[in-house]
């Protein structure tokens, strides 16, 4: 089924949001552990509720209007972070993308609409990213032996945890920071660590919290300001275009 008869149904069916099914079935008793919603499906819908896929009363909290969703959103937002809309449950965006971008609270609900995930643009950000990955090597673990060798503390910034158990990290940068994206281990701050910039033209972007890929969330496990890029980490990242 299509998203966009997913959302047919959904209208035709009777959901009020969060509220109750025109057949009387209530809405508000599950809190979905998946969205941190607080209150999405009721009766034989909750068995499937993680999985997010069962049915469209499921889906319904894909919406913009989950509070869950758009809440992540607008902490991202009053970081400093530029967002822009992904595909429902997806992490690549379409063409022109980087022009979507924004800090407007206001626009969030008709940016997110139909339950699109959250995007966040490096470049109309001002933030390079470390994307600490779990599949191949520990990024964390690598991340905190080479802070530990230079005597460095751990990054005291705002931390998105993803699906897999990795973590995003932020970090703000100058205007004329060139520092690009970067896949497999392919820096100096060594294996299981991407790289995420804002590059010499479009740069890089990474999927934002409250977003859901394969039934799972990004969540912000850190809500702390975005911290400026720690030199032990800038000196070792080779500006490229992105």
């Amino acid at each position: 089924m299509s998203t966009r008869d997913v959302q047919a149904v959904i209208a035709a069916s009777g959901y009020a949001r969060h509220g109750t099914t025109m057949l009387g079935g209530s809405f508000r008793s599950c809190t979905c552990p998946k969205t941190r919603c607080g209150g999405v499906a009721g009766g034989t819908e909750r068995d499937g509720c993680p999985e997010h896929r069962r049915s469209p009363a499921q889906l319904w909290h894909w919406a913009a209007e989950c509070p869950g969703r758009l809440a992540d959103a607008q902490t991202a937002v009053r970081r400093g972070l530029a967002v822009f809309p992904l595909p429902v449950g997806g992490r690549v965006p379409s063409p022109g993308w980087q022009r979507l971008a924004t800090r407007d609270e206001a626009v969030l609900p008709e940016l997110l609409a139909d339950g699109r995930n959250v995007g966040i643009s490096c470049r109309a950000s001002g933030v390079v990213a470390l994307d600490l990955d779990v599949h191949d090597d520990d990024g964390q673990a690598v991340l905190a032996g080479l802070a530990a060798r230079l005597g460095k503390p751990w990054p005291d910034t705002l931390t998105v945890a993803t699906p897999s158990g990795g973590r995003h990290l932020y970090f703000r940068v100058s205007a004329d920071c060139t520092i690009g994206s970067s896949s497999g281990g392919r820096t100096a701050l060594g294996p299981g660590i991407d790289v995420r910039g804002p590059g010499r033209r479009s740069g890089g972007y990474l999927v934002g919290p409250g977003s859901l890929v394969g039934g799972l969330p990004y969540t912000i496990v850190h809500d702390s300001p975005v911290a400026p890029l720690p030199n032990w980490i800038a000196d070792r990242l080779h500006p490229r275009g992105a």
